[in-house]
């Protein structure tokens, strides 16, 4: 890779990075109105909501950096035509076959990034801001390697992990009557959120909804 293509690539990626900072800017800001709703609820206060917000921003920076990239790409090539730099390259001998080359090795260092950053980091970086904030509002006992304990009203509440759209794998729960004795033992596979609010388990007939 030559100097000049050096060059081209650093101009477009400086302008992809800039772009992602300013779309990530904007959804922060946009999560944080939003996450203010649930203010108050159990010890969900300010610096966890922040906490959350932050470690959601690399499965947000997953989902925008095509469109990063894209208009990375296409403003830094505008400033290079405007500024005459687009010119003087093409005179210099470079061909559009060649430019077209540096425009796709551009494309290949954000894909390898992206699929990094889909594979390894957002998605567990996400259930880990899922995870704290479900245990700020509920209510966490401990985490460790058997997951995520909760308590909610006379139930404790095994968890051994959240997924990034709020489907719970691996749930154990233990009611207690008012006696404080074990009244039920329950174990499901998964379970998702109903529209009322409450969880349904699956994969463990009878189903219960708690």
């Amino acid at each position: 890779m030559n100097l000049i293509s050096r060059y081209i690539i650093r101009q477009m990626a400086v302008m992809a990075v800039y772009a992602l900072l300013a779309f990530l800017a904007l959804y922060s800001f946009f999560e944080i109105l939003y996450e203010t709703g649930n203010l108050g609820k159990g010890s969900y206060g300010i610096w966890e909501m922040l906490g959350y917000t932050a470690l959601k921003m690399p499965a947000r920076a997953y989902e925008l950096m095509p469109l990063a990239v894209l208009i990375g790409g296409l403003v830094s090539l505008s400033q290079l035509a405007a500024g005459s730099e687009l010119t003087v390259i093409k005179a210099s001998g470079m061909s559009t076959k060649k430019l077209l080359l540096i425009l796709s090795q551009f494309g290949f260092i954000f894909a390898i990034a992206t699929v990094a950053l889909g594979e390894w980091v957002a998605p567990t970086l996400s259930q880990k801001a899922e995870n704290i904030k479900a245990a700020a509002i509920n209510g966490k006992i401990s985490t460790g390697n058997t997951g995520i304990w909760l308590k909610e009203k006379n139930s404790i509440i095994n968890v051994r992990e959240m997924l990034p759209d709020h489907t719970l794998l691996g749930i154990k729960i233990w009611a207690r009557n008012d006696k404080n004795e074990l009244a039920e033992a329950v174990e499901a596979d998964s379970a998702v959120l109903n529209s009322d609010g409450s969880w349904q388990l699956k994969k463990h007939p009878p189903q219960h909804a708690w």
